[in-house]
């Protein structure tokens, strides 16, 4: 692409961008110049005015979506960490459908959600107490408020319509009750108005323009507008009471989107066992194969509803329905009626990843937003002393690596220690690859906040796990007595619970500028393990020693020439080659740096690889430099893994707090 695209929508030659001078409207032609010109973001891409190159959708920018083929309902939430998506600035060009409500400042969100208590509007004008009075009033305070004559009373609020807006296609009552099909197909439409499935009226012009103007997106019919689906594509399915699917591919797909060819539908029902037909569909040649299924239910338990929040990954989630029948506090694992919101956080030791801390179930059985999803805090860790196994400090409680694991393999009966690794995530540990080199995943056991190589003296802090499989790097081949992508991950059976004592160390980034600055300047990094010790025994307890992050030029003049093979691209060497170092039983350990000097987070960036031996033993010789794994040159892998690890816990995080405990 030789065109780069400004924030608020228009393109400007590429070459245009950090030239020094504003070709686009809103200078963000001329906006974190200072990165490299590889790290912006492509021309389909919103770029944030961070630091640190953040990249959106265009869809989510004022959340105002005008694609042919693709009408999202979305709010005016901030995708952006610093809000830059959603500024007056860059809204203020954007143009709300009709069916949404637009914010003072030009952000676009659900009809729905005006005036009920949470400022959905990052300015918060879809909570303006002048327009909100009448709506929230209780009691005998609402009989002041009542609509007049030639006004329409929704249902189940105080909020009164202008006649002309009832039946118009575009859903103004929060119960939606001015859109009623039982009142809207009795009602007659104008001369030449086209008439919705349901009964609405919209202008004649409003027909087939592309855009949602019928609620149930019946003016836009393939059939009634003589036009075709893209080439195999599908219309997805209307919402049908007490039935949800899941779309493949496409977390964010509302009912009417349409979606490309062979994408499937999983569909499941608030009624277990209910689905009559396929639990899977796919879309083929324009149709659903082999038909939409549907659930039967009760009467009394028919209606809309949305799927229970399944997808808010570790985020603690307090659900209350705002109207209707079900109003109050609603436990969280079920499926939900129209009119709940979700209110969700992190809890402590974790932070946001992504997702909304606050989401409404809408009318067409979907949330108005992605669900919050929590990670936990990496690279945090307590110290006493500072900073500086063989010749290393022996580990007290008050001076931890909390993400250090310690591997241990069931032998004649017993647990035993034999290898170190680090926490990277919830459910992944880090390793060598010799470590787990053809070993099966059921005679291993991990431990956490562990202190001793005695897993009989684990201690009260202490969390064991099994693990449920090895992932060895594909380019790893001992039998070879090659050591290069030495390297492996470790997935458990359960999900580690977070607290001070157990916490993930942080994955870098792409780049491996950090340690090549380690490199540079001598800095050094932390290891820990209970391997064999200045006496050639196994440590009883945890150790920790600083490591001098080595070049290569001088790791090879420190070795001997038939250990050169060891270091490659995927290696670098650390140590002090003076008797203090790494050694048997320390492998698999990770070695951390900080990211920066004036930081306090921690990365992993080697693994305990290997180191030359003492001659006629099969014992390390810490006089000489030891071997590290370069885990930034795994990133991709690592990262692969992690994001296709199913989520199985923490445990249930579900409140019905009292209404005061909510923070909007």
């Amino acid at each position: 692409m030789n065109m780069y695209r400004c924030n608020y929508g228009a393109c400007v030659n590429r070459t245009a961008r950090c030239n020094g001078l504003v070709d686009c409207v809103d200078a963000s032609d001329e906006i974190t110049c200072d990165q490299d010109p590889n790290d912006v973001c492509s021309d389909k891409e919103f770029q944030c005015s961070t630091k640190h190159r953040e990249c959106i959708s265009l869809d989510d920018v004022c959340n105002a979506e005008t694609n042919l083929y693709i009408l999202l309902f979305l709010s005016g939430y901030k995708d952006c960490s610093d809000e830059s998506d959603e500024n007056a600035t860059i809204c203020r060009e954007y143009l709300c459908p009709e069916y949404t409500f637009r914010c003072l400042y030009g952000g676009c969100i659900h009809q729905e959600v005006i005036c009920d208590g949470v400022k959905d509007c990052i300015d918060g004008t879809d909570e303006d107490s002048n327009m909100c009075e009448v709506i929230n009033c209780e009691g005998e305070k609402c009989s002041q408020y009542k609509c007049r004559d030639e006004e329409f009373a929704c249902k189940n609020r105080q909020q009164c319509l202008p006649m002309a807006k009832i039946c118009d296609g575009i859903r103004h009552c929060a119960d939606t009750s001015d859109e009623n099909s039982e009142m809207c197909k009795i009602r007659e439409c104008p001369e030449n108005w086209f008439r919705c499935a349901y009964g609405g009226c919209i202008r004649p012009e409003l027909k087939c323009n592309s855009r949602l103007n019928c609620y149930d997106w019946s003016d836009e019919d393939e059939s009634l507008c003589a036009r075709t689906l893209p080439e195999g594509a599908c219309r997805l399915p209307a919402a049908k009471a007490g039935t949800h699917y899941n779309v493949s591919g496409c977390s964010r797909c509302r009912p009417g989107d349409i979606v490309p060819e062979l994408t499937s539908l999983y569909y499941t029902c608030d009624i277990e066992g209910s689905l009559q037909g396929t639990a899977r569909i796919f879309c083929q040649n324009n149709r659903w194969f082999p038909s939409i299924p549907n659930c039967a239910l009760k009467n009394e338990m028919e209606g809309i509803t949305c799927p229970a929040p399944s997808q808010a990954y570790g985020a603690i989630k307090r659900c209350e329905a705002m109207w209707g029948l079900h109003k109050g506090w609603l436990p969280c694992n079920q499926s939900l009626p129209v009119g709940t919101r979700i209110f969700l956080e992190c809890p402590a030791f974790y932070e946001r990843r992504k997702g909304s801390t606050s989401v409404m179930c809408l009318h067409d059985g979907t949330w108005s937003q992605p669900f919050l999803n929590c990670i936990p805090i990496c690279g945090i860790r307590d110290s006493t002393a500072a900073p500086l196994i063989v010749k290393g400090w022996r580990i007290e409680k008050e001076e931890t690596l909390p993400w250090q694991a310690t591997l241990f393999s069931h032998e004649n009966g017993q647990w035993r220690f034999f290898c170190g690794g680090t926490l990277i995530a919830e459910r992944v540990v880090l390793t060598a690859g010799h470590c787990v080199w053809k070993t099966s995943a059921d005679t291993v056991r991990i431990a956490f906040g562990i202190l001793s190589s005695d897993l009989n003296q684990a201690g009260e802090n202490a969390q064991v796990i099994d693990v449920e499989s090895i992932e060895l790097q594909s380019a790893y081949q001992d039998h070879e007595s090659n050591y290069g992508s030495d390297i492996a991950l470790l997935i458990l059976k359960e999900t580690v619970i977070i607290n001070s004592v157990v916490k993930p160390v942080c994955v870098p980034l792409h780049s491996d500028a950090t340690l090549i600055e380690y490199q540079e300047t001598n800095k050094f990094g932390l290891v820990a393990g209970m391997g064999l010790t200045e006496n050639d025994t196994f440590s009883p307890v945890l150790r920790i020693t600083t490591m001098k992050i080595i070049s290569d030029d001088e790791c090879r003049r420190n070795q001997n020439r038939d250990f050169w093979k060891y270091l490659t691209y995927t290696s670098f060497c650390a140590g002090w080659a003076n008797g203090t170092g790494v050694c048997n039983g320390d492998s698999g350990g990770g070695l951390v740096l900080l990211q920066t000097l004036n930081s306090s987070i921690w990365e992993v960036h080697g693994v305990v690889s290997v180191s030359p031996r003492r001659l006629s033993t099969t014992i390390c010789n810490p006089n000489f430099y030891t071997v590290f794994t370069k885990v930034s040159i795994y990133i991709n892998w690592i990262n692969k893994i992690i994001e296709n690890i199913p989520i199985i816990g923490p445990p249930d995080r579900d409140r019905q707090p009292n209404r005061d405990d909510i923070i909007v």
